[in-house]
């Protein structure tokens, strides 16, 4: 099972939340938790210091990194335009990993309520 771990679950995990940090822990040797680009980008934009960031680069370079490509921005584009249609607006990063999770049959693991919304969309289910 692929699992696409979200920016709001990584926040958790490094502030050694233990149900998150078990979970995550046990899965990696697994081959099970995966990493996209956004996630990558707002981890680094909260970093404080250069320090802090090389020693986050660390640790993302130890988890599977799952490529985006030209089908997931389309699809990325064409979920906020029908969502947009209903009333509803998601940020351009949840939209893209929503559409990388569903292009590559991976689940999403994420606190944030945007990834309920977006349509094929599979969740990770785990009490945290």
């Amino acid at each position: 099972m692929k699992i696409i771990v979200d920016t709001s679950i990584w926040i958790e995990y490094f502030k050694n939340r233990p149900e998150i940090t078990v979970f995550i822990d046990g899965s990696l040797p697994n081959g099970n938790i995966y990493m996209a680009g956004p996630i990558v980008a707002e981890l680094l934009q909260g970093v404080k210091s250069e320090k802090e960031a090389g020693k986050l680069l660390d640790c993302l370079d130890a988890v599977p990194f799952i490529e985006s490509n030209i089908a997931d921005w389309r699809l990325a584009g064409t979920i906020s335009f029908k969502l947009r249609q209903e009333g509803l607006t998601i940020p351009l990063t949840d939209l893209l990993i929503g559409a990388i999770s569903i292009n590559n049959g991976a689940y999403v693991y994420s606190l944030d309520y945007h990834f309920n919304l977006i349509p094929g969309v599979l969740l990770m289910k785990r009490e945290v």
